[in-house]
């Protein structure tokens, strides 16, 4: 997507390019379907100054909400529709394929979301999904399910999860977005709101659809963290040493990345850095082990947008209180963004990939992209950037890491950990860590997972 929306931007080849996916847009099915290609112009729009053609607009044949909200904001006019839409027959029953591929086929998100709105409400939205998903069947009749995931995944062996894009998944996706629709134009759901909630089908993510996968000169070596607990702590100086070369006066602030990805052994590593006020009741020998659940569970960066598709994601600013870990008196300097907006082509980034600056009692930060990357902004001042790469290739990842790509924050300065500076009390930092290796002798086991974890004072 990323590449045609640069070809768009390109004189040489737009008109081209502009028609081959015009001629795509036409030819689509699906709401969701529709999205995802309108989606490749709306890049274009916002990273390669590329100006869409009126005739846009009205080459969408499946218009949703969601369809809408991007045509607007590609400064078009929004063509009328739903006149096809209708509600749920009484006598309708929710088929058995409906309720099996939630969980399996998609995330069971979008149930959830039709099941909250009618617990809510009173009003039938899981049947009108439901009914949505057993009428748009009829778009792909001889392959409604298309293809066997399978097929990609089990020549790998045990212990992999797909990362395909299915028409299961975009015939829900569409079933979702017809929903928010009747709810709409017959459930009177307030324009907004209704807006908001089909959000929830986006592909993208519109501030990190523009990320670019630059993997960075001081990336680790293969073989940097083989070995006991003090070889992959001194694997991690050398890192923070090699970023600090790269970027002096600034520092790394969570990495989390595979470095080894092969078929019989994968490695992925993840560091966070952490400041610790004094008095803790934890002795710094048992400081890694009680802070393990940081991992699984360490808490969420809520966001916001101004904007439905802004490129701009506005970050909360937690009170020191809501991190710090009370026992230690240690507090995490970045934690995951939160699921709002979230783009469900990239899934890969959820949510370990994407620990963003906990900014303690700052104005609120913009998080916004540039040049392939993004850049965390406090009172229009850079503070931090997150930079992006590939980290393995394939149809499947191992179901223990958080996906094949990898992500490093780096600060500009220090002004990002000086939040708690006007309360008089001394600090000091640390690096919490932690490596996941998988292996296994034969293509046909499962891999088997050590964990390694630790804590490094800087």
């Amino acid at each position: 997507m990323q590449e045609l929306a640069a070809r768009l931007g390109e004189p040489a080849v737009r008109v081209e390019t502009e028609t081959a996916l015009l001629q795509l847009l036409r030819s689509r099915k699906l709401e969701a379907e529709v999205v995802e290609v309108l989606c490749i112009f709306w890049m274009a729009a916002k990273g390669h100054s590329y100006s869409p053609v009126a005739k846009l607009a009205k080459s969408i044949p499946k218009p949703s909400l969601l369809s809408d909200l991007v045509v607007a904001s590609l400064g078009l006019s929004v063509q009328a529709g739903g006149t096809d839409l209708k509600e749920v027959p009484e006598d309708f029953e929710i088929p058995d394929d409906f309720d099996g591929v939630q969980g399996v086929d998609l995330p069971r998100i979008f149930w959830t979301s039709m099941s909250r709105l009618e617990t809510y409400s009173g009003l039938p939205f899981v049947r009108q999904m439901a009914f949505e998903w057993t009428e748009n069947r009829a778009a792909y009749p001889d392959a409604p399910y298309q293809g066997d995931a399978g097929h990609f995944i089990r020549p790998l062996g045990d212990g992999f999860i797909g990362q395909l894009s299915t028409r299961t998944a975009l015939r829900a996706i569409s079933a979702y977005l017809r929903t928010m629709a009747v709810a709409k134009h017959f459930w009177k759901m307030p324009p907004e709101f209704a807006d908001q909630e089909s959000l929830l089908a986006l592909p993208l993510h519109p501030t990190l659809a523009l990320l670019k996968p630059r993997r960075p000169d001081w990336f680790p070596a293969p073989t940097d963290f083989d070995g006991g607990t003090d070889v992959i702590e001194a694997s991690f100086r050398d890192l923070v040493c090699r970023v600090q070369a790269v970027r002096p006066g600034d520092e790394l602030i969570a990495f989390s990345s595979p470095i080894v990805m092969a078929m019989g052994r994968c490695v992925e590593v993840s560091i966070v850095r952490w400041s610790q006020a004094a008095d803790s009741n934890i002795a710094d020998a048992d400081l890694a082990a009680h802070l393990e659940g940081f991992w699984t569970h360490g808490g969420i960066l809520s966001s916001a947008a101004p904007e439905p598709l802004s490129t701009t994601t506005l970050l909360a600013f937690p009170h020191l209180n809501e991190l710090m870990y009370e026992n230690c008196k240690a507090w995490p300097l970045a934690v995951p963004l939160d699921f709002d907006r979230l783009g469900y082509l990239q899934h890969d980034l959820y949510p370990w990939r994407l620990f963003l600056p906990a900014l303690t009692g700052s104005n609120r930060p913009k998080l916004s992209p540039r040049e392939g990357q993004l850049e965390i902004k406090v009172d229009e001042q850079v503070v931090a950037d997150l930079c992006y790469w590939n980290a393995g290739w394939g149809a499947a990842r191992p179901i223990q890491f958080g996906g094949n790509c990898g992500t490093a924050l780096i600060s500009r300065g220090t002004d990002y950990r000086e939040g708690v500076a006007s309360t008089n009390v001394k600090v000091r930092s640390f690096y919490l860590w932690q490596v996941k290796t998988l292996q296994r002798n034969s293509s046909n086991e499962e891999l088997g997972e050590t964990l390694s974890s630790g804590i490094m004072f800087v």
